[in-house]
Formats: C-alpha cells, structure tokens, sequence
C-alpha cells in the first residue's frame, strides 16, 4: 500500500518538474524561427522597420526571423493573426497608431487591440507636420486659426479618412481650437500630399517621408508638428502646442506586438533586442532617412502610451459625431 508520504512526495516532485520545465521554457525563448507582420505591403514604413530590424534580431536571438506582409483593413488582418496566434512571442507585428487605437471606434474587431495583443517596444516616431501651401499667409498656427475664425470653413484640408491619424489630428486642432475647415478626401497620403501642393487644398498634417519633397521644392510649407516634442531630424519647427494650442498632441508611431499571454521573459527578451538593433548605426540611419526617429519604450510605456492614444481618440471620434463613411 502506497503511504501518503509518498504521495505527497511524488505530487511534490511532478510540481517542481512542471515548475522547472516553465522556467526553462521561459529563459530557452525563443525556441524555433519568428515571424515579423507588417500590415502594409512592401515600400511603406512598416515593411521599412520590419526588413531593417529582421536580420539584427535574428542575430541577436539566434533564430531565423521572417517579414511576412499581411496587409488589408487597416492593419487590422495583421493585428488579428497575431491576436489569434500562441502566446509564446513567436508572432510578432509593427503597426501604426490606426490598428492598434483607431479602428475600433469605428467598426467591431475580432480581437481587442487592448487585451489580446502584449506591447513589446514603441520603435519609432513617425512624426506628422502641419503642411501649407506656400501661398497662403500662414507662418504659425495663430496666424491659420486667426484666418480660420475670421473665415469659418473657408480652408479645406487633406483627408484619408477617419481611420487615419492624419484625419484625426486636423479634428483635434478643429476641437482645440474651436475653428471650422473642410475635409477633402484622397485615396492615400502620396495624392494628399500632393493636393497640398498643387494649392487644392490649403492644409494638412502629413508625415515627414510624402511632403518633405514639396518641402524641397519650394511649393509647401511647415508650421508645426503635431508631436509632443520637436523633432529630432527638424529641431526649429515648433509643437502645435508650443504654438498656441497648449495641451495639443497627435503622436504618430510604429510599435511592436506580440500576442496576448505572451510570458514576461520572452517581451524582456524582445524588448531588450529591439532596442539594441535601433540602436546600431545602420538601422538607425536607415530609419532616419525615412523620417523615422528611433524611440524605444519599455513595454509598460507602451501599454500607457496605447491607452491613453485610445481614449484621446475616443473622445475626439465622440465629440466631432465622426463616423466611417
């Protein structure tokens, strides 16, 4: 007859095994080949980030690294493999501000962005500036919203739609600021771009990468950024804030997500690799280059970072009655 001393002894020692075999599982990550999604197709800034860091963390982590290009519904399809993946860090996606705190307002995911994808590290700035045609008489945001309030709805800006940032941070200026303008809608941010500086519209906040060569071309001009701090690569261009809309921030990045469950040592992991591949001279340079700025964050930054992000634009989306179509 089995004495319950050894039972208890046999039970102890199954719980010290299965304990062990966690841990070892935990501090062996990562234990076969990653995959990097990025949720646009090649040549965007997604793809960019994913090709420069893939070969750093393959490095680093001694296991082959993957870029796999799942593009479609905003980044949302993306978001939703990683979501639907096993919670082991093998799975991994960058994606901008729209996937991760946007979409969601406007139509229902087949995951929470909140809940069932783990932060890993903010990557990048990826700035948005306040662009003007070169003919209008506006130098600063007080000169626009002095316009702006002498002519209600008057100036037309660039639009791409609720789903992006851009859309967004015009309707934060427009609610900070209590002025009127028009939003005319493209089909990218190459044509809305472009529309500014062909003076079909007046304004738009557009990132750095699709108008800095009207910039060069003497047809657009810089105001702002909407970023909370100047930036690095354009230091003498003034915040929003800084400008006379105290509290104004659109902050516009790529972060990396792995799936909700995701163990704690494998996010430590990945979070300290990232960061030392952005931090080495060709990757950051390459990021550069596209007005990107190198901006790494512990992985509790990111979460904050994310909802905060979300309920800003819960309001907004709220507030203006803004709605998909």
């Amino acid at each position: 007859m089995v004495s319950s001393l050894a039972v208890l002894q046999g039970l102890g020692m199954l719980l010290v095994g299965a304990l062990f075999s966690v841990s070892a599982a935990a501090q062996a990550f990562p234990t076969k080949p990653l995959r990097i999604i990025a949720p646009f197709p090649p040549g965007g800034s997604t793809d960019l980030a994913a090709r420069l860091l893939a070969p750093k963390l393959q490095d680093g982590l001694g296991q082959p690294v993957i870029v796999e290009n799942r593009p479609g519904a905003g980044g949302s399809i993306a978001l939703e493999l990683a979501a639907k993946s096993p919670p082991d860090g093998h799975t991994l996606v960058i994606s901008a501000p729209g996937a991760l705190t946007i979409n969601m307002h406007f139509t229902k995911l087949p995951y929470d962005p909140l809940k069932d994808l783990a932060p890993v590290t903010r990557l990048v700035r990826s700035p948005l500036v306040l662009a003007v045609h070169v003919s209008t008489p506006f130098k600063t945001i007080n000169d626009l919203v002095a316009y702006a309030k002498a002519k209600p709805g008057a100036l037309s800006f660039s639009s791409i739609g609720p789903f992006n940032l851009s859309f967004l941070a015009a309707e934060l200026l427009k609610h900070r600021t209590g002025i009127d303008m028009v939003a005319v809608p493209y089909k990218g941010g190459a044509p809305a771009s472009a529309a500014i500086a062909s003076g079909e519209v007046q304004l738009g906040f557009m990132d750095t990468t699709g108008v800095l060569p009207f910039v060069q071309a003497g047809r657009v001009r810089l105001i702002a950024t909407a970023e909370s701090q100047r930036l690095a690569t354009m230091p003498n261009l003034p915040t929003v804030a800084e400008s006379g809309v105290p509290g104004y921030e659109a902050n516009s990045w790529l972060a990396m997500v792995a799936t909700g469950g995701t163990p704690a040592q494998a996010l430590a992991r990945l979070n300290a690799e990232v960061t030392r591949a952005l931090g080495q001279p060709d990757v950051r340079d390459g990021l550069l280059k596209a007005g990107l700025e190198p901006a790494p964050t512990s992985p509790e930054e990111l979460g904050r970072m994310l909802r905060s992000d979300f309920e800003k634009w819960r309001t907004i989306i709220k507030e203006r009655g803004i709605k998909a179509d």
